[in-house]
């Protein structure tokens, strides 16, 4: 196995005394923070980068296409980076490279130079969370990482969710340019803050490079994460989605034959045989689906079915992410007293009645009834993810906690991945149905549709159309709501089938560890 520097028992006190490790873990959110929305906050710009450099579509998506992928293929290797180097000088690193890159993106004169910087960005980017998770670890006791994590979590969970509003008011009243710029002198106060409040964890790993790990895990997560990432407008069948999954199964099966099988591993994932660990993992993944699914679908929902402007949109999802990132502590501290299992039992439980309860959207949902559906969601998905997360991290041991936090990490990125490209493929598919059967309902010849094509007629006519175009125009808003019923029906098709694996996820909860850590009296304050 790999030779490693033992690792003091009191390392988790490596900073310091409580008001260290607190400052330290401020630098890590900030840093985290700026990372995840990083991944979300570009959306919104995308149409005024494309009027300014002059692209379609196609070539403006690898600006959010260069940035994960380069993010998902970097994951695997921090744990190894970090264990060699140390921990604080990769943070410090990543953190350079993410502030460059923003600035960079900022001076972006076309969509090339744009793709380039955000490869840059994604570099730092990528590296971030892991480590800083790590991190997070290596500097607590387990009775105290339930709390700390809780505080950790909010940046995980909080940053998609003002993404979209930041940008939106950014783009719309500002400059989109200023998306990456803000960036810069956050970081660089960061950086500052990381060289004197940050302390270097034991680290010296002796482990030869593991070239063909390296490069087979980056062929496999690249191609895995391009693959799932054009289903949705291409489908499962399409002979390029066939062709990069396939690369990616074949290379990610070699990966995982020769990390098993060799003595230094660049990812050791022999830590999957440790049983608290994989069901941890298990549930993440899982779950991933159901925090993601919503947060994808809902948007789509306000602004193409509501007609709200992307600022509008973000305002609608801001009390669910404020509601989230309150929790996170409080599910943290739940955490250090009861343990994982039934704050992981009662999120899932509140998350799956959230999503039975959104299957029952229609075009007719008040805005009011969706914001308390997503908070009962956020409350939900608040109280599992960091408690079952630190679970299994807490029964890995201390000098694997870096290779541990690069797996959770790879797995959460591609069930989200996968998750998004199985919702959308499902919504698209009942989208067909519901509008086959929607225009078969309101058949030209049936009574009922001639009477409402004839009311729309008239309503038409009264604004001072002429008969021709006043039929158009009535048989085209028909068409109109027929499809957008259909859409809105198919969204909740999948929030049904998500709320069933969801349920189905609780079997897995009952396998977490129960009981608090030892804490009975103690938090991350004191």
């Amino acid at each position: 196995m790999a030779d490693h520097i033992p690792t003091p028992p009191t390392e988790q006190r490596e900073n310091g005394g409580v008001e260290n490790r607190l400052a330290a873990t401020v630098v890590l959110i900030i840093a985290v923070f700026m990372a995840v929305l990083d991944m979300s906050i570009v959306n919104v710009a995308l149409p005024s980068m494309m009027t300014e450099f002059g692209v379609d579509t196609s070539d403006i998506q690898w600006v959010i296409t260069a940035y994960t992928l380069v993010v998902g293929t970097l994951v695997p290797i921090t744990g190894f980076v970090s264990d060699r180097f140390g921990y604080k000088r990769v943070f410090m690193l990543a953190l350079v490279l993410f502030t460059v890159g923003s600035f960079l993106c900022g001076l972006a004169w076309n969509n090339a130079s744009m793709i380039l910087f955000r490869i840059i960005q994604g570099l730092g980017g990528g590296a971030l969370m892991p480590v800083s998770m790590a991190m997070i670890f290596r500097m607590f006791p387990p009775e105290r990482r339930g709390t700390a994590m809780g505080f950790f979590g909010i940046a995980i969970m909080f940053a998609p969710a003002v993404g979209p509003t930041l940008s939106g008011y950014l783009t719309e009243y500002l400059n989109w340019r200023l998306i990456f710029y803000i960036n810069v002198p956050i970081g660089i106060l960061d950086l500052f803050l990381a060289m004197f409040l940050l302390k270097e964890l034991a680290h010296g790993s002796r482990q030869r490079f593991d070239l063909w790990g390296f490069l087979t895990s980056t062929l496999g997560f690249s191609t895995l994460l391009y693959g799932l990432g054009i289903v949705p407008d291409k489908g499962w069948t399409d002979p390029e989605v066939i062709g990069f999954l396939s690369v990616a199964i074949v290379s990610l099966v070699v990966f995982v034959l020769i990390e098993w099988n060799i003595d230094q591993p660049m990812l050791d994932l022999k830590l999957i045989r440790n049983g608290a660990f994989f069901v941890s993992l298990a549930i993440v993944s899982i779950t991933s689906i159901a925090l993601f699914v919503p947060l994808f679908m809902i948007p789509l929902f306000l602004q193409n079915i509501s007609g709200l402007s992307p600022i509008d949109t973000g305002l609608l999802l801001l009390p669910q992410a404020l509601v989230t990132g309150l929790m996170m502590p409080i599910a943290g501290f739940l955490f250090d007293r009861i343990g994982a299992r039934w704050p992981a039992v009662i999120g899932l439980c509140l998350t799956a009645y959230s999503l039975y309860l959104t299957h029952f959207l229609d075009v007719n949902t008040s805005h009011s009834t969706l914001v308390w559906w997503m908070v009962l969601r956020g409350i939900g998905v608040s109280l599992l993810m960091m408690p079952v997360t630190t679970s299994g991290m807490n029964a890995v041991p201390s000098e694997k906690v870096g290779q541990a936090t690069a797996i959770n990490n790879t797995f959460r990125q591609v069930s989200a991945s996968f998750g998004i490209a199985w919702a959308t493929l499902l919504l698209s598919h009942r989208q067909a149905y519901h509008a086959a059967v929607g225009a078969e309902q309101f058949s030209l010849f049936s009574p009922q549709a001639n009477e409402t094509l004839q009311q729309l007629q008239n309503m038409f006519s009264a604004m001072g159309q002429p008969l021709f175009q006043a039929k158009a125009s009535a048989l085209g808003l028909l068409m109109g709501q027929i499809h957008a019923h259909a859409m809105v029906q198919a969204m909740d098709d999948v929030f049904w089938v998500t709320m069933w694996i969801t349920i189905a996820t609780i079997v897995l909860a009952f396998f977490l560890k129960n009981g608090g850590n030892g804490a009975k009296r103690r938090s991350i304050m004191g």
